[in-house]
């Protein structure tokens, strides 16, 4: 089975062991009663160029990861 999910770190701060992309897709479906032996493979880094709004259009226009989360209230909101 593959599975592709879209996701995106909007903290400032690097995310905890316990919120590892691998760690939380692997915890997640194994709740939802699969059976996963490994981890998932993930692409991407936490701190990567992202769109200004979450779940924005991910085009050439991205920004960095220190300008997306400077603030708390738009970044959430919109």
């Amino acid at each position: 089975m593959k599975l592709k999910v879209n996701f995106e770190w909007r903290q400032l701060d690097e995310p905890e062991p316990i919120q590892d992309a691998a760690w939380v897709i692997k915890k997640a479906l194994e709740a939802a009663g699969y059976c996963v032996p490994g981890f998932p493979e993930v692409q991407g880094v936490w701190d990567e160029d992202k769109p200004k709004y979450a779940g924005g259009p991910w085009g050439e226009n991205r920004l960095p990861h220190e300008m997306v989360v400077t603030d708390d209230t738009e970044r959430m909101t919109k």
